[in-house]
């Protein structure tokens, strides 16, 4: 892999040209489906930022997100898109994160090659930039169906998640989310939204903002979709940081996008359980399960009322800790 990386470097600083790329080797590298069930931290890698690439799958995140959209210059996403290539069909995937790769808008001159690219390296998923309809998720999905029943890759491995910034793309979420029973993850682009919009981009704490998050969790969460929170572009500010995704966690998000490292230590903490919430949790699911064997619908646990979904929600929490 090391070889890879410098061949990269080359290409990149003018000392090869892009075509000593292609014939670097590709293998059929190992594909375990994600074991880790959650998104707390989502972190973009921008495929052309080499030196963040090789570090990537070190990183403490449940979900890597390897760009290839606005993260990339035109000049450099053919390679970009190349690089990404060779170096996903060289490396292993043990489950423990989910693979994402964040491919340019269905109505850009770069969506097709990208997916032709790319869906070789069979990645986790593949994340649709500016949906804006049915159209494009049910189209994304046959082509990654027809993809998969081609390569012999086991039907419904490779998810669609979206990037939901555009208003049509809000408006229509409920059935955007439903086009597909790939989509397992929509991410909520709040700066793209407000620029489509014309509103100011310093109203991310806004009413509006407050109003568009509680939309987009409720539609996203009728669907068993994960909603993940937007970027914090101020990466060095970790207190602006925290406050955000503290208040996205009350709002039900699932997790949230991450431009660094430091962000992604935040994020895990801040939407995971607390310990507190896992000893109670292990209480509720003890308590419920032997009023169970007792024939009994509930049971009461600290003034609480505990049934079906109470129990349901414990059990989620305890998945958190083995």
């Amino acid at each position: 892999m090391e070889e890879l990386f410098k061949l990269g470097e080359a290409v990149l600083e003018g000392k090869l040209p892009l075509e000593a790329l292609r014939d670097y080797p590709e293998r059929r590298p190992r594909r375990v489906p994600v074991e880790n069930p959650f998104k707390r931290s989502a972190l973009i890698v921008s495929a052309d930022r080499l030196r963040h690439l090789k570090k990537a799958f070190l990183r403490p995140a449940d979900v890597l997100i390897f760009n290839l959209e606005d993260g990339v210059s035109d000049s450099h996403k053919p390679f970009a898109r190349l690089f990404l290539r060779k170096f996903l069909l060289n490396t292993d995937f043990d489950g423990s994160k989910e693979v994402v790769v964040r491919v340019n808008a269905p109505d850009s001159p770069y969506y097709w090659d990208d997916l032709t690219a790319i869906l070789p390296a069979v990645p986790h998923a593949i994340r649709l930039s500016k949906v804006r309809s049915v159209e494009d998720v049910i189209t994304l999905d046959k082509v990654i169906s027809a993809f998969e029943r081609s390569r012999g890759v086991q039907e419904g491995f490779i998810k669609i998640q979206l990037s939901v910034e555009t208003p049509q793309a809000v408006k229509r979420l409920s059935q955007v989310v439903a086009a597909s029973p790939r989509v397992n993850a929509v991410y909520l682009g709040i700066l793209d939204l407000f620029a489509e919009l014309g509103v100011s981009q310093r109203l991310t704490d806004s009413h509006l903002a407050r109003y568009l998050k509680c939309k987009f969790v409720f539609e996203a969460r009728s669907f068993r979709v994960y909603p993940i929170g937007p970027a914090y572009q101020q990466f060095e500010d970790l207190e602006g940081f925290e406050r955000e995704a503290l208040e996205e966690k009350s709002l039900g998000f699932a997790g949230k996008m991450c431009i660094s490292v430091k962000q992604v230590e935040i994020a895990n903490k801040v939407f995971s359980p607390s310990e507190e919430e896992l000893r109670e949790a292990e209480e509720i699911v003890k308590l419920y399960e032997e009023a169970l064997k007792e024939g009994r619908g509930g049971v009461t646990y600290k003034g609480l009322f505990v049934d079906q979904p109470i129990y349901k929600d414990a059990l989620n929490k305890l998945r958190f800790s083995g």
